[in-house]
């Protein structure tokens, strides 16, 4: 199909042809006909190899193939998405094919993955910054067709399921940590006791061995006695539990609660790796999650993405808690958040000790010069990103309020909140 451009040519071509046969000016003709040819020629060149692409692409599987990282990244780092392609070996002259892989999480898109393929075989590596955090998924990739002037392009949906992880950035913060530091014999440092009998090293038992160890299921199977090496150890025992609130806030201004809820999220991410750090198991309750479970150090990037798919959610969401008699409760939430009151309220009907931590609104970064060559020329084929609005005096106001209230109301009986703060 005609591009903008090649519309703006299409037109152009058209006027000067009509113009030509009213005159009857021959070089009117001329040229008015021979620029009209050539998104005429895109059109035609591109539709006949968009047909053989469509029925490579139905006769056999494997016209595309492309795998993205499988580990998570973080913001702004580097990665690459491996492609493999089997095309026709020759395209019509003046004709490209580029391959672009959108991703999706929320209303965010990721489109930098991007390459113009050659003809036959390609297999190569698509290098791609990581953008803003989220669990970006995909379901088609596309084969753009077009001409080398950008007249014309088409594009060919091939299906592909792919998802890419970014987690939420981490960052060092003695305000986050000073108050579970404090929190005394709230935060242990838990031995890690896990119990995996199959997994456990073995060998044949020898007379004189401790019976006590021996592997009475591999004698079942075989018929002949071993010994369990190792040390047992049963699952991973937290006593610390993380509470992330990111229920809908109306106090949050909107033009900014895409950015807020990152922070939110990149602030509890911190203080939960600064305790798997120090080899502290801890436990994560949010919303969408249905069961506490535990995690470790090892366990790192199975927390972080779930905490990358974290997003603004009803105020009603079901909170799920462990069933221990003592637990430090660490609670994120945004000031004037509904649901709130309703966690501290399960926090203390349990006896807990808890550390509440409200996100404050930080500083957007100031919208950008617009330059001429901006105006001008735009880089990819999306719309540029526009820069966030400031609030209004009001909403930082009303903000900066419900901070003030809730910071008052729950540092008193008869709440346990034992450390209340900023972040």
């Amino acid at each position: 199909m005609l591009t903008r451009r090649g519309l703006t040519l299409a037109s152009l071509a058209a006027l000067a042809f009509a113009a030509g046969a009213l005159r009857a000016d021959l070089a009117g003709l001329f040229w008015g006909s021979s620029f009209l040819l050539v998104p005429l020629y895109g059109i035609a060149a591109g539709q006949v190899l968009r047909l053989l692409l469509r029925r490579r692409r139905d006769s056999q599987s494997g016209i595309l193939t492309v795998h993205l990282p499988s580990s998570g990244l973080v913001p702004g780092e580097e990665a690459a998405a491996h492609l493999r392609a089997e095309l026709p070996r020759s395209f019509a002259p003046g004709l490209t094919v580029r391959f672009l892989l959108p991703l999706s999480w929320q209303e965010r898109r990721l489109d930098c993955i991007a390459a113009r393929l050659s003809p036959g075989k390609t297999d190569r590596d698509i290098p791609f910054r990581a953008g803003q955090r989220g669990v970006y998924r995909s379901e088609k990739a596309f084969l753009e067709i077009g001409d080398v002037l950008g007249f014309t392009a088409s594009r060919l949906p091939i299906p592909v399921r792919e998802t890419l992880t970014v987690f939420p950035a981490q960052r060092e913060s003695r305000a986050l940590q000073r108050p579970l530091e404090e929190g005394g014999d709230a935060v242990v440092h838990l031995r890690r006791k896990r119990r995996a009998e199959d997994l456990l090293e073995v060998r044949k038992y020898f007379p004189g061995d401790d019976v006590r160890k021996l592997n009475w299921k591999l004698f079942a199977h075989l018929d002949q006695l071993f010994i369990r090496l190792g040390e047992e150890t049963p699952p991973p025992d937290s006593r610390v539990l993380f509470i992330l609130d990111t229920a809908a806030n109306p106090t949050v201004p909107r033009q900014l609660a895409d950015g807020y809820l990152d922070r939110l999220v990149e602030s509890c991410a911190s203080a939960m790796a600064s305790l798997l750090a120090r080899r502290v198991d801890i436990s994560l309750a949010a919303p969408g999650v249905t069961e506490c479970r535990s995690f470790t150090e090892e366990s790192r990037p199975a927390l972080l993405a779930q905490l990358a798919d974290a997003a603004w959610s009803d105020p009603g969401w079901p909170l799920a808690l462990p069933g221990r008699r003592a637990m430090h409760a660490v609670v994120f939430s945004s000031p004037g958040s509904p649901a709130l009151r309703r966690i501290l309220s399960a926090v203390l009907a349990r006896g807990w000790a808890a550390s509440l931590f409200l996100q404050e609104l930080g500083a957007e970064p100031a919208p950008r010069a617009l330059s001429l060559r901006s105006l001008l020329f735009q880089s990819g084929s999306g719309p540029a990103p526009s820069a966030p609005s400031a609030p209004t005096r009001c909403q930082a106001a009303s903000f900066e309020e419900a901070m003030s209230r809730d910071l008052a109301a729950f540092r008193s009986p008869p709440w346990t909140v034992r450390h209340a703060g900023k972040t």
